[in-house]
């Protein structure tokens, strides 16, 4: 017999852990906090992209094959030539006067997050030596650019965006500068981590307290669907049914990007089964099973993320996010 995970922090808790860490629910208040945050040094900047390509750097020196060697190099200097655009758009969110210089930086690094989709797809993971755990996080890390770049350039940033309010332009420019941010570090960080799983992402990044604020939105999210589900599963009513459907695709549009990108495949593979079923008055009672068992897996993995350690102190740590 199926036995529900415990959750251990209800969604009240992780609301007040959340709330407590600096993060609103309400949208103005997020964009006023996230742009009063913006005002750190260049030098702390520099210093952030530096610990990563020396960190990288370090990686690199020990893969024994060249050819995995060069491969790996070439992705990671085009992550840092990525990460030093966003730098750009962070410089310029300083002023509101530079929205169309962050929008055509933007394109610029569209064009080449594009360019790097292409090199892994074409070169990297056709190239002789490359493991088959490589291919794996190889093909995970294309598949969350593209995934990312799609929200944005396909979804967010069309139309004639330059003739919105500013406030509406700005809030856009800001939101895909995070989303993105979080792709190129966590694809960074996945990347490096095949050839020396102790490295921490929280020294590469110094981000330790937005990981963490992260970790619990994902725990919330996940807790909240969990038990949405597992309602559903005792009494499909429509009502419920229709709540579980508006919730998967509130997860799967919002914070489903803190998850690994290994994770997000199977999350939206399932959550489409379960969708179809629900819309087609099929008898969704199986697939909310497995789906519930796999949100449960997930949960119990977010919950062993090193900076959750001291809230799950039963979960054996990792930093493998």
């Amino acid at each position: 017999m199926h036995r529900p995970i415990d959750s251990r922090l209800d969604e009240s808790v992780f609301q007040s852990l959340l709330l407590s860490n600096g993060v609103q629910t309400n949208r103005t208040s997020e964009i006023q906090r996230d742009y009063a945050k913006l005002d750190e040094s260049v030098f702390q900047k520099l210093l952030v992209g530096n610990e990563v390509q020396i960190q990288g750097e370090a990686v690199i020196q020990g893969i024994e094959d060249p050819g995995v060697r060069d491969i790996v190099q070439n992705i990671l200097g085009q992550m840092l030539r990525l990460f030093d655009w966003l730098g750009r758009i962070e410089d310029n969110l300083h002023k509101l006067d530079t929205l169309l210089e962050s929008l055509s930086l933007l394109e610029v690094v569209h064009l080449e997050a594009r360019s790097l989709v292409e090199f892994i797809k074409t070169n990297a993971m056709r190239a002789d030596g490359i493991s088959e755990k490589l291919n794996e996080v190889l093909d995970g890390i294309n598949y969350g650019i593209t995934h990312d770049l799609k929200r944005i350039f396909e979804r967010e940033l069309v139309g004639k965006i330059t003739e919105q309010p500013t406030p509406i332009v700005y809030g856009k420019i800001l939101h895909a500068h995070g989303l993105l941010t979080n792709c190129f570090q966590q694809s960074s960080i996945t990347l490096l981590q095949i050839f020396n799983p102790s490295l921490d992402g929280a020294s590469l990044f110094n981000d330790y307290e937005q990981r963490l604020k992260q970790s619990l939105m994902l725990c919330r999210d996940l807790s909240s669907l969990m038990r949405l589900v597992r309602r559903a599963e005792g009494e499909a009513d429509p009502d419920t049914l229709r709540k579980v459907v508006e919730q998967i695709l509130e997860f799967r549009d919002g914070n489903m990007q803190y998850l690994m990108y290994k994770d997000w495949k199977g999350y939206e593979n399932l959550a489409v089964a379960v969708i179809t079923s629900i819309e087609g008055n099929f008898d969704a009672h199986s697939l909310l099973h497995r789906f519930l068992c796999y949100l449960e897996l997930m949960y119990s993995h977010v919950k062993m993320r090193a900076v959750l350690k001291d809230l799950f102190p039963s979960s054996a740590a990792t930093d493998d996010d």
